[in-house]
């Protein structure tokens, strides 16, 4: 079965590479041609491992088969694991037949077809679904319940009134009708009525009359009879616009409720307003409700499959349309027309299900319909009918969720036999009794060019086991010798595959390169000259330097030499310039400026398409600034520089630089205008600040908050004053300037912080876990280490403000002072309204906002927020100022102040106590109790450099 497996993959492949492959006709008698041993592609074989790469060169050097058809067979992976010896095999029983006596040939018994997979037949046509025979029980299981896409695909439209359509006789009067009456004779009036709530009309020299209620017929009739009424007068009765009704849909239906629908409306119109019925609502049995009574059921079946409204009633005010659940249902899946999930009526048997589904298919197996059943809801069983005949359908009573399967026949073509490969005609055809391989392939004009007469193949089926049988034979001695020892009795289901010459040996081929318009892989004949190959790549380029080009050349020891050539004269059919070629040899035609330098000249700076340009003869400045579009408004014009490399004493570039007015250059000048020379390059210079524009946004509390754009220079109290100035509400301390610059450099020193923390934080973690002495040792050192990381991943989480400290001040006293700061780009001022409020963060009892006092200093604040915790650092307490900065909080009586460099008597320094509205008094926590916090120096510092840096009370330990 292995071998069988692999053969059949093989076949397969064969097949594809003929429909691609070009083929030429040996000529008969000839000898069989000679295997040449192909190069072998590692390319081609490097997905595989080293034993397959080695069995795949083995293979090709000793059968002859080429790298290509190694390539296809490893290109699906249903061929993974066939060897190419495997693919080669068939040829060598041909060689083993030749040499011994064959043996009487044996009738074989008829075969069994191929088998297709019907599941594949999805959404094709019915008649090609006659066409397809998949494998016996394969069929598609993905069924739907009939009826219902009607309902989710249909386009709904509510109709009110349709004035296009004659009002039936029976239809019943309401209020909201319109009526028109028109009289003539005695007395001509003409009279549009509506049926009033009370159900009247009223007529004119008639009176009120009662019509609701009443049909169209009746009415009209009881009508003309009181215009008896007025003596010599005539009357015509017709209906206007006529009202809406109000219907309910209930049960099982998709949007249950009361609808407004048109008075001519009918039960299917109320179900596809509501989407009709629920995967669990009936199709068949579906009730119109009138004043408590059933009127009438409408079978949905009858509408959809026959076309059959008779039982679709016109709907009446009050009207309820009801849908049960549904009733016993049963599938059917296979070889039927409509494969579905169907709801059963009255008539259950399985003849009905036939017809429900619109008929079994030309393919269905009838001698064996299988019925997956449920029996009380305690197993499953299933029953096989044999209907050959299609008889005993009607006998056979379905239940309530019966399955029933209709198989595919096996039998495909049963008298086809089929031919393959390198013919003209290939395909299907019938098989005849006694035909032989000269009745298919009768000379040589039924094949194409480059057959490969020594080795062809019969694919035949075995009865046992449906094992494959190959049959090699040789197809020159039955075409040309009439060997009857080759010409093989066919027979039925048998697949013929005929080679091309080129299956087995790679084709001869030359390469041209280079100066060609199509340079590419050309086939080689025995006859193909230089200039042939050059004309088959387009011919020579204009740019093909004429006097020289080179073959490559491998010979059969794969060593390589080169062969030069006139090209001009091999394309004049030189005899003895115009080379015979032969196979892989590498034609290269060169470029003229391989032998002739190209002169370059450049432009840059402010000009439309700087680059390089080819330098002509006599070239000026103004010629190369045209070719390079002219110069931009950006251009600075009374400069320009052009930089010149000059070669000293043949060994050294020297440049030298050469400053032009570009101005004058362009206006013709020859003093500016000068020529150029090879490699020069001409830089425009762009004019100082040229379409720079800077912004500056301002928000808060001003006059004008906005964007807004600034020039060289301009200072803070100038955008501030272009503003509208300070609103009476602005809190100048509060002010938030932030600088993109300024993030920049606070981001990285924030992170050399950080990285300084963890460089002394996480030192020597590793080496005391790995020398620790005890596992609770270890443990608790794991564990630190842990919290050391935990620390530092926070911290790096810190991302800096940009803030600035600035002092706002009136803005005459701004002007000229230290904080009337020059801007830049990106630049961003907030001036806030004044926040009362005093936060106390930290190691206290309670993180509190409080409301700002002038006569509480930071000691009261923080009194009034539960005073200090258990680890509280008192020595170390700092606010964040509302203006950015920050201070240390002094305690003692002599401290001293980093800001002024000096120390200062705490009584006398009110700077130090001052607290204003919307500062943070920070406490915090002693981080000598956290044993690794211990050996860093200054590290309540550093969290507090943290801390203003990124705007935020750091929270160490929860």
């Amino acid at each position: 079965m292995v071998f069988f497996k692999r053969f059949l993959c093989a076949i397969i492949i064969f097949d594809l590479i003929f429909s691609a492959t070009v083929y030429s006709q040996q000529p008969a008698g000839t000898s069989s041609p000679q295997v040449v041993t192909p190069l072998i592609h590692l390319q081609s074989t490097q997905q595989l491992t080293p034993q397959q790469q080695k069995s795949v060169h083995e293979a090709i050097q000793q059968k002859g088969l080429t790298p290509e058809a190694i390539d296809i067979l490893k290109s699906k992976p249903e061929f993974q694991g066939l060897k190419p010896e495997d693919v080669v095999k068939g040829k060598e029983e041909l060689q083993k037949k030749e040499t011994q006596k064959k043996e009487p040939e044996k009738k074989e018994p008829q075969k069994f077809p191929e088998k297709q997979v019907i599941g594949e037949d999805k959404g094709k046509p019915l008649f090609e679904r006659y066409r397809i025979i998949g494998k016996y029980q394969d069929i598609p299981m993905d069924l739907k319940p009939f009826g219902y896409e009607f309902f989710r695909d249909a386009a709904v439209k509510v109709v009110t009134d349709r004035k296009d359509t004659p009002v039936p006789a029976e239809y019943v009067v309401g209020p909201g009708d319109e009526v028109k009456i028109l009289l003539w004779g005695r007395f001509n009036a003409q009279y549009d009525l509506v049926v009033d709530r009370e159900g009247n009309i009223t007529i004119p020299q008639i009176g009120p009359i009662h019509v609701t209620g009443m049909t169209f017929e009746k009415m009209a009739t009881h009508l003309i009879q009181q215009s008896e009424q007025i003596v010599g007068t005539n009357i015509n009765v017709t209906m206007g616009a006529l009202k809406s009704i109000p219907i309910f849909v209930l049960g099982d239906v998709r949007r249950p409720g009361a609808y407004t629908i048109g008075s001519f409306a009918t039960i299917t119109d109320a179900l596809l307003i509501a989407g009709g019925p629920t995967d669990i609502g009936t199709m068949r049995n579906i009730q119109l409700r009138r004043k408590d009574k059933v009127i009438t059921t409408f079978d949905l079946y009858e509408l959809l499959l026959r076309g059959d409204k008779s039982k679709d009633r016109m709907l009446q005010a009050g009207d309820i349309v009801f849908v049960p659940v549904t009733g016993q249902i049963v599938g059917v899946a296979g070889n039927v027309k409509r494969p579905a999930i169907y709801e059963l009526n009255d008539k259950k048997d399985l003849q009905n299900l036939f017809e429900l589904a619109g008929g079994i298919i030309p393919t269905a197996y009838t001698q064996q319909i299988q019925v997956e059943r449920i029996i009380k809801n305690e197993k499953q069983v299933v029953i096989d009918i044999n209907d050959k005949d299609l008889t005993r359908a009607k006998d056979f009573i379905l239940q309530d969720g019966d399955l029933v399967k209709i198989f595919s026949i096996v039998d495909k073509d049963i008298n086809a036999v089929y031919l393959n490969g390198n013919v003209k005609h290939p395909g299907k055809y019938e098989y005849k009794q006694g035909m032989k391989i000269s009745d298919l392939i009768k000379d040589s004009n039924d094949l194409l060019k480059e057959t490969y007469f020594n080795y062809a193949l019969i694919k035949r089926l075995k009865l046992q086991g449906l094992d494959t049988e190959l049959i090699p034979f040789n197809l020159g001695k039955v075409l040309f010798d009439n060997d009857a020892l080759n010409n093989i009795e066919i027979k039925p289901q048998d697949n013929i595959y005929i080679y091309s010459k080129w299956f087995f040996k790679d084709k001869p081929y030359v390469v041209v390169e280079g100066e060609v318009r199509k340079p590419l892989k050309i086939d080689l004949n025995d006859n193909t000259r230089i200039s042939d190959a050059i004309l088959e790549a387009g011919g020579l380029t204009n740019q093909a330097y004429p006097e020289k080009g080179e073959i490559i050349r491998v010979d059969a020891k794969r060593q390589y030499q080169t062969i030069y050539f006139d090209v001009a004269k091999a394309m004049a059919n030189n005899t003895q310039e115009n080379l015979l070629l032969q196979d892989e040899d590498r034609i290269i035609i060169h470029s003229l400026w391989e032998q002739v330098y190209k002169k370059n000249v450049a432009v840059s700076g402010e000009v439309t398409k700087p680059g390089t340009f080819q330098l002509t003869e006599k070239m000026t400045i103004k010629d190369l600034i045209f070719k390079a579009g002219n110069v931009l408004e950006s251009a600075y014009l009374d400069e320009a520089e052009i930089t010149s490399q000059l070669l000293e004493n043949g060994k050294t570039v020297k440049l030298e630089y050469k400053k032009i007015n570009l101005r004058k250059a362009l206006q013709g000048d020859p003093e500016h205008n000068i020529f150029l020379k090879p490699y020069d390059r001409v830089t425009v210079k762009r004019l100082l600040d040229w379409g720079e524009e800077k912004f500056v946004s301002i928000s808060g509390e001003v006059a004008f908050p906005g964007k807004y754009q600034i020039k060289k220079g301009e200072k803070l109290s100038a955008v501030i004053e272009r503003a509208g100035g300070y609103s009476d509400a602005a809190y100048l301390r509060g002010s938030v300037f932030i600088r993109e610059r300024v993030k920049e450099l606070q981001q990285k020193n924030l992170d050399e912080m950080i990285m300084r923390l963890e460089r002394e934080l996480l030192a020597e973690s590793s080496v005391q876990v790995s020398t620790a002495l005890s596992q609770e040792e270890v443990r608790a050192k794991k564990i630190e280490l842990e919290s050391k990381q935990k620390f530092v991943e926070s911290l790096k989480k810190l991302k800096a403000t940009g803030r600035m400290t600035l002092r706002l001040a009136h803005l005459r006293l701004l002007k000229g002072s230290e904080y009337d700061i020059e801007l830049e780009d990106g630049d961003s001022l907030f001036i806030p309204v004044k926040n009362s409020v005093v936060n106390v963060a930290g190691a206290v009892m309670a993180n509190s906002s409080l409301v700002y006092s002038e006569k509480l200093d930071y000691k009261d604040y923080i009194e009034m927020a539960g005073g200090y915790s258990r680890y509280a650092d008192t020595d170390n307490v700092y606010v964040l100022k509302v203006d950015g900065g920050a201070r240390k909080l002094s305690t003692g009586f002599i401290n001293w102040n980093s800001f002024k460099s000096r120390w200062e008597m705490s009584a006398f320094n009110d700077e130090a106590k001052e607290i204003e509205p919307g500062d943070i008094i920070v406490v915090p926590e002693k981080l000598e109790r956290i044993a690794w916090l211990r050996g860093i120096r200054d590290i309540t510092q550093i969290l507090m450099q943290m801390a203003v840096t990124a705007a935020v009370v750091l929270k160490i330990f929860p």
